[in-house]
Order: C-alpha cells, then structure tokens, then sequence
C-alpha cells in the first residue's frame, strides 16, 4: 500500500482542516516522521489506522475519543484517506460518533448539543462506494 493524501478535521490536536499531500513523498518506500514531543505524529499513524480500521495505531482511544477538543462546534470531525494498493486508488472517508451544535435553535433560541452518528465510506477504483 501506498499512502497519497491523509486529510483530517477536528482530529486529535488538529482543531481545522490539515491536508497532507504525502505522494509528493514519492515512492521510495520509507519514510521519516519527525517532529517535537506533542507536534502531532502519533497522530498521523492514529488517523490512517482509524480511516481503514476503525481503531487507533496503539489501540487504546477509541474513535469517538479522538475529536479534537480545539475545534469550534461546527467544524466535522472526519478522516480522509487516499491510497493506492496494486497500482489501483482507493480513498475512505471516516467519522467517528461525536458531539456537534444542532444546525436548529431550540424555543428558548438556543443550540442544543447533537449526536453525529458515525460513518464510513469506501471509494473504489471504479468510482462505486
């Protein structure tokens, strides 16, 4: 497998929308991921194991778990993964179960808190989820 794009939203420490273009690490095969103590690395294992298995890469905070407590309340929490796997692209989509403001205000004009249910998509090389 071949990594392309990691995209994440409101993930881990990430508050917004960070998209990484990891092709242009071209296709040597090893990477280095390097950074301070905090700067987000686990990060980037967490979110690639959570987009293809619905698990963190140490097993130990479940999805919902992973919501960025930076992110303003509208922002969508998800990953976004792109890769390529004998020769052929793929890309999933995955959100995890977490907390959002309600797009409606209540009587008292208020947004109340709502449940974001969890999904997953899979795109095929043929365009198909």
């Amino acid at each position: 497998m071949r990594p392309l794009k990691l995209t994440v939203s409101a993930f881990g420490p990430y508050a917004g929308k960070v998209v990484m273009d990891l092709e242009r690490l071209g296709e040597q095969g090893l990477y280095l991921i390097t950074g301070d103590t905090g700067a987000g690395k686990t990060t980037i294992f967490d979110a690639i194991t959570y987009a293809l298995y619905d698990q963190t890469s140490g097993g130990r905070r479940e999805g919902r778990m992973m919501r960025s407590q930076y992110a303003a309340e509208d922002t969508p929490t998800f990953v976004e993964f792109s890769f390529q796997y004998k020769g052929q692209d793929y890309r999933i989509l995955r959100s995890p179960e977490y907390e959002r403001a309600s797009r409606r205000r209540g009587k008292d004009g208020e947004r109340k808190m709502t449940l974001e249910r969890s999904s997953v998509t899979l795109f095929l090389p043929d365009g198909t989820e």
